[in-house]
């Protein structure tokens, strides 16, 4: 009897250490999802022109509002209310990141030619 309770010890001891050791080494150090999804596209404002004036871009995608031009710009989306820079300065930069899939079109509040649309996949 004694020597069955002993195999039994044994067997349910391995059983145990193999799925103990085999749940921590899944667990020890779990890996959180990747916010590292986005990436970076640039528009530079020359002239009164969105250069490019038509992008297809990733969400989460970040597009960087360049003023390579010697006057202010916006980027504000048509219709309004999704995004507006404000006044970019001559020689600065603002950000608009795309959260969601959709086509959206914008343009400079000060230069009415000024038009581009971003679609967003």
């Amino acid at each position: 009897m004694y020597k069955l309770f002993f195999i039994f010890s044994v067997i349910a001891a391995s059983t145990l250490l193999v799925f103990v050791s085999g749940c921590k080494s899944n667990s020890s150090s779990p890996t959180a999802p990747s916010t590292n999804n986005t990436s970076n596209v640039t528009v530079s404002m020359a002239g009164n022109t969105f250069s490019p004036s038509s992008l297809t871009v990733p969400v989460h995608t970040t597009v960087i509002w360049n003023n390579n031009s010697s006057t202010a710009h916006t980027s504000t989306s048509v219709p309004p209310g999704k995004w507006d820079t404000g006044n970019i300065p001559a020689g600065s930069s603002s950000q608009t990141t795309f959260d969601s899939t959709g086509t959206y079109h914008y343009h400079c509040t000060y230069h009415s030619g000024m038009v581009g649309v971003i679609t967003v996949q």
